[in-house]
């Protein structure tokens, strides 16, 4: 092998090390950790700023359910299935200092914690059949006329979240 296909061949090996390597965290956790920096509304106000840390949930996508062929439809139910999504609320924490901005020193903050919660969802979906009927027997492979019908499935979200209020 000559030298020049044995460093394209170093060359891309290395490339693809470093894409698995950098897609490898993103995609280990289900969801990725925020820090919002607020030190210019300190700046701005000349007042402590709130704390706050969260994270940003990553949708996973399931498999949607199978098109079923039913008698007398033309169209597979449901046309357009509802693919289901899931991930995970982040835990989240706020916490405002309010000594300096009710001026009683015996209340020191305010602190808000929610809890990470499953979260489940499924995009909408369609339902459709045109206004004619599969081949009939007895009038040759023709078709029937019918009604046309249309309908949606309606989206779904299935959550528990649960948040703490506390006051120090």
């Amino acid at each position: 092998m000559k030298s020049t296909a044995r460093g394209t061949l170093t060359v891309l090996a290395g490339c693809l090390a470093a894409v698995g390597a950098g897609a490898a965290p993103a995609a280990a956790g289900e969801q990725v950790p925020v820090a919002i920096p607020l030190t210019g509304v300190e700046n701005a106000l000349h007042v402590k700023a709130p704390e706050l840390s969260t994270g940003v949930p990553i949708p996973v996508p399931g498999g949607p359910d199978a098109p079923r062929f039913a008698a007398g439809r033309m169209l597979p139910e449901p046309l357009l299935p509802a693919v289901p999504l899931s991930s995970e609320l982040p835990d989240t924490r706020v916490e405002a200092p309010l000594s300096q901005a009710t001026g009683d020193h015996k209340i020191d903050h305010v602190g808000l914690t929610t809890a990470g919660s499953d979260v489940r969802t499924a995009t909408p979906g369609a339902s459709v059949n045109p206004p004619l009927t599969g081949p009939v027997g007895d009038r040759f492979g023709l078709p029937d006329v019918a009604l046309p019908e249309a309908g949606l499935v309606t989206p779904l979200l299935t959550t528990a979240p649960g948040a703490a209020l506390d006051i120090a």
